[in-house]
């Protein structure tokens, strides 16, 4: 369990980054300008549900040692 927290934990990182850029830089702002950024809204979202999920799994894998 250890392994998939740190999974997530690197998804959540990498999926993090997608959607700063993708929101919050003028490179991010020219590729996803059609759609409003809900590519990487949806990203950020996903980002924060992976690292809620990587801290709960943790959590368990700790207790269960």
């Amino acid at each position: 369990m250890h392994r998939a927290a740190l999974i997530c934990l690197l998804l959540a990182v990498l999926l993090g980054g997608f959607a700063w850029w993708g929101l919050f830089t003028t490179g991010g702002n020219r590729t996803f300008d059609e759609m409003d950024g809900m590519i990487p809204f949806a990203a950020g979202v996903l980002s924060a549900l992976l690292a809620i999920g990587a801290v709960i799994t943790w959590g368990f894998s700790r207790t269960r040692r």
